[in-house]
């Protein structure tokens, strides 16, 4: 099924519409070989629910990643007001010793200041209801969920915002974010295991940093290319300090960018 999705996003036609699976995402199918690929985005988003088994729904994640091939999700029809622009919604897996945690973040530029953010899971969780949201220079903002143990699932999220009486609702077609394995502890260090890149994708991105505790501040960080991690400074080897180590995967639905990560923490010793 997947390999024929890549087919059809990239090579179809209409000699293959005879081909359609019977199935409930028939609408989607149609709109990606007919060439509406903002048709295909919309029935992805509005097919979700009447889903009904493990298999459709494999297929309705299949079908997400042969939309992404094309254009990495820019081409998701999606309009935020002009009081919100460069959208990031960060969905975070972040495991230190004897533990793993979730987190989701959304950051962005507003010159509002009374903003109300709301991201409801496939699940019926509200992450982001009643977070307060910190502003900052430049018009920034960001919104931050607490840490939860129950991973993201796959499916499709609304992301609200709100201000001023004004009200700016998307649905978001997501993948899984849970029990990433990009980064793994092998022996006494860490394996790299990066996600693979859709060809109009960014590359993913490593990121590692020292923090000096109590208050975790930064006293060292490198970001690169995900193949490999930097050299970490000899000289702070023997200091107590905490690492940290960051690995990204970025893709677009319309003009919000998001980015799942997986963050390897843990005494610097370790690493």
């Amino acid at each position: 099924m997947k390999r024929w999705l890549v087919w059809l996003a990239c090579c179809g036609g209409a000699a293959a519409q005879p081909l359609l699976p019977a199935t409930p995402l028939e609408p989607a199918y149609h709109a990606l070989l007919g060439g509406d690929r903002a048709d295909a985005w919309r029935q992805l988003a509005k097919l979700w629910h009447s889903l009904s088994s493990a298999t459709q729904r494999r297929a309705w994640a299949d079908l997400q990643d042969s939309l992404l091939a094309a254009q990495c999700g820019r081409d998701m029809p999606q309009t935020p007001p002009q009081w919100l622009s460069e959208l990031e919604l960060e969905l975070r897996q972040r495991d230190i010793p004897l533990s793993r945690v979730y987190q989701a973040e959304l950051r962005g530029i507003s010159p509002r200041r009374d903003l109300s953010v709301s991201l409801r899971l496939p699940d019926g969780r509200d992450l982001l209801l009643n977070a307060a949201a910190a502003y900052g220079a430049g018009n920034v903002f960001r919104v931050e969920s607490k840490e939860a143990g129950a991973a993201f699932p796959l499916g499709v999220y609304w992301l609200t915002v709100r201000s001023g009486g004004e009200q700016w609702r998307q649905a978001l077609p997501l993948p899984a974010t849970a029990a990433l394995d990009w980064l793994r502890r092998e022996g006494g260090g860490l394996a790299l295991r990066p996600p693979p890149r859709g060809r109009a994708c960014p590359a993913p991105w490593l990121e590692q940093r020292l923090l000096r505790r109590p208050a975790f501040d930064a006293v060292w960080s490198s970001r690169g290319e995900a193949a490999r991690l930097q050299p970490w400074p000899a000289r702070l080897r023997d200091s107590g300090l905490w690492a940290s180590v960051s690995l990204t995967q970025a893709s677009f639905r319309g003009a919000v960018s998001v980015q799942r990560v997986q963050r390897v923490a843990g005494p610097f010793e370790r690493f």
